[in-house]
């Protein structure tokens, strides 16, 4: 067996590298540290108080809209919204969740399903349960602060709408994106912006103009205790991100005109579009019936909803861009133009118009004997039975391809959501349409803008702005432009423009026509004549469009004063019989107003910035806030150009 003596075990060899051992795991631990305190410290401290630090998101505020002139059209006013952060409520859930449902005034099963709505989002995540909290339930909230663990209300905004109009299917409303919009947010570069119980611009110019008027969010980051409470600012703010509030808007629309043509069309069905002719502005759009915005603005009801959307008057359809109407007698114009562009009659063409004309066993009626007939009379005195003749002459290719220079069989790209297309017949969709076949017959009708022709108000409006505009087609558009925080600069909005490839004799030939319809004997547009001191010199067209379930509709389009076309109009009343006799009126006296400020009927009862007027807004509205101010630019001498042309104009 063998022994070692405590000489041997302890010999200078061992006791070194002992020693070294020793030392090297001294160093070890020293290195760590410094690695920890050192090099891993801010992100080791960061995950350590990211398990007490709460995210919060601020709101922007929704830019402001103004009108032509800089008044406000549409504000935001303050709102507040219940938030519950699930990983600090669902621990309390029995016993705040029914004390959260008793302050809301709601089923707890309410909660639990908004809860469950944003299921496929992280647990930690805030959820918004309730929108537009009146000021007894942030109140209650605050009393039970300590009761409601993972509960609190933020700041946000919504719609105020301050003109006296309605403007429903221009502006559009805000409501809570839906779970089927989130979806298809979720496949785009907003993936990470939008929450469940988000406010969007859903219809309308608050639709199409979203990411200019959203603004963009911010974050302030709060210390919470366990139960998810706020405790204190994190670095005392210092670590927060601002939200910047939504860009101001300036519309091309005038509050004026539009508040008279809403009473104009009201207890009507229809549509009225104004442009400005020289760039596409839309001065005023209705369509009727219409619906009242702030149903839309804050919590809507499950009841105010419903009558909305249930109404057999459909208000929510935009008749002003979604019909599909036969164009009526309007439609000579174009064929006028294409007859003659394409050389199919020379200009000093005519023929006889004995009040009706046959094609096969067919006789399409006139609703006069014209006589002898040339290109001016066929437009001012609406002869049928010439656009017959022009319609088999011409051909319904070649109609269709002058149409598309119009710019109609496409949407006009107006800038206030959805829009149709209409439909213009050609071969291959007429053997589409008709697969066992057809003749030469249905070409006769299209002549005069019936039969499968179908456009929309907003075509037709681009249409009369486009003879205004000696040929020109402008691309309407709601915005006129959007005022840059950061440039302080109103940039203006980009539109479209084309030549349609007409010759300019020819063009001014049927401006002439357009002026004799409103001013030659036998013009079918006399009604929209405004003769005196303040001639508008309205040059239009009427149209009838054929209805096979009741009255014809009512169309005349328009534009004044003639030599310098300040606003072209199209004015569509359903079911209201020959255009000449009910929208030729509408047109007198809106083009009148505009132009001169000379109203043929009376005012509203209640006008704006009047004390009735007041009342009326604040029984909607809780809190009235001082209402914004059209920004203006750091320098720009040529601003106030238009405003002082406005201002000549309406005096």
């Amino acid at each position: 067996m063998l022994n070692f003596s405590d000489h041997e075990f302890a010999s200078p060899v061992r006791r070194r590298s002992i020693a070294i051992l020793i030392g090297l795991i001294f160093a070890g631990f020293i290195f760590r540290f410094g690695q920890l305190q050192l090099w891993e410290g801010s992100e080791l401290r960061g995950a350590a108080s990211a398990q007490g630090i709460k995210r919060i998101e601020r709101i922007p505020v929704r830019g402001a809209i103004y009108d032509r002139q800089g008044r406000v059209v549409a504000a935001s006013i303050p709102s507040y919204t219940v938030i519950i952060t699930p990983q600090d409520f669902n621990p309390y859930r029995k016993t705040t969740l029914p004390l959260l449902a008793k302050i809301l005034g709601v089923d707890t099963n309410f909660i639990i399903i908004r809860l469950n709505q944003a299921g496929s989002y992280v647990n930690f995540h805030p959820v918004k349960i309730w929108g537009d909290a009146d000021p007894k339930i942030i109140a209650a909230i605050e009393e039970h602060h300590d009761e409601l663990p993972g509960v609190y209300t933020s700041f946000e905004s919504k719609r105020q709408y301050v003109a006296p109009i309605r403007a429903s299917h221009l502006l559009g409303y805000t409501k809570e994106i839906s779970e089927t919009a989130l979806e298809k947010v979720s496949e785009t570069a907003d993936s990470d912006y939008y929450n469940p119980g988000d406010i969007v611009g859903t219809t309308g110019l608050e639709s199409f103009h979203e990411k200019d008027l959203r603004g963009v969010k911010g974050y302030e980051f709060v210390a919470v205790d366990a139960r998810g409470q706020r405790q204190a600012r994190f670095k005392e703010g210092k670590a927060d991100v601002n939200s910047v509030d939504g860009e101001s808007m300036q519309l091309g629309m005038d509050i004026d005109l539009q508040e008279y043509a809403e009473q104009l069309l009201a207890g009507q069905n229809g549509a009225i579009v104004a442009l400005d002719p020289n760039n596409g502005e839309i001065l005023a759009l209705v369509s009727k019936p219409d619906y009242d915005l702030d149903i839309f603005s804050g919590k809507t009801t499950k009841a105010e909803y419903q009558e909305v959307m249930l109404d057999a008057t459909h208000p929510l359809f935009n008749r002003a861009t979604q019909t599909r109407y036969p164009p009526g007698s309007t439609w000579k114009l174009l064929m006028a133009a294409a007859c003659l562009q394409s050389k199919t009659i020379p200009l000093n063409f005519t023929l006889s118009c004995p009040g009706s004309f046959t094609f096969g066993d067919h006789t399409f009626n006139d609703d006069a004997v014209h006589g002898l007939v040339n290109i001016h009379k066929s437009i001012v005195a609406s002869c049928d039975v010439f656009y017959y003749r022009m319609a088999l002459a011409l051909g319904i290719d070649s109609m269709y391809h002058y149409a598309k220079m119009f710019g109609f069989d496409s949407a006009t790209g107006a800038d206030i959501g959805y829009e149709g297309n209409g439909v213009i017949p050609n071969t291959l969709r007429m053997n589409k349409w008709y697969p066992k076949g057809w003749t030469k017959g249905y070409t006769v009708s299209q002549g005069i803008g019936q039969g499968e022709i179908g456009v929309t108000p907003m075509q037709q409006a681009a249409y009369a702005a486009c003879w205004a505009n000696h040929g020109v087609w402008v691309q309407p558009h709601a915005a006129r432009s959007i005022y840059n925080y950061q440039t302080g600069k109103w940039d203006s909005v980009v539109y479209k423009s084309h030549k349609v490839a007409i010759a300019d004799t020819i063009i001014e030939t049927i401006r002439n026509a357009m002026w004799g319809v409103t001013h030659e004997a036998g013009g079918t547009g006399h009604k929209a004549e405004t003769p005196g001191p303040n001639d508008c010199m309205i040059a239009g067209k009427t149209g009838t469009a054929q209805n096979p379930h009741g009255k014809d509709h009512a169309w005349f389009i328009s534009f004044a004063p003639f030599d310098h076309p300040k606003i072209a109009m199209c004015v569509l009343v359903e079911n209201a019989g020959f255009g000449g006799d009910v929208s030729a009126p509408i047109t007198r006296k809106l083009v009148k107003y505009y132009l001169y400020h000379d109203r043929e009927d009376s005012l509203p009862k209640i006008l704006p910035n009047t004390p009735e007027y007041d009342k009326v807004r604040a029984e909607k509205y809780v809190k009235r806030q001082n209402q914004p101010t059209l920004p203006k630019e750091k320098s720009n001498p040529n601003a106030s150009k238009e405003a002082i042309l406005d201002e000549k104009r309406h005096g």
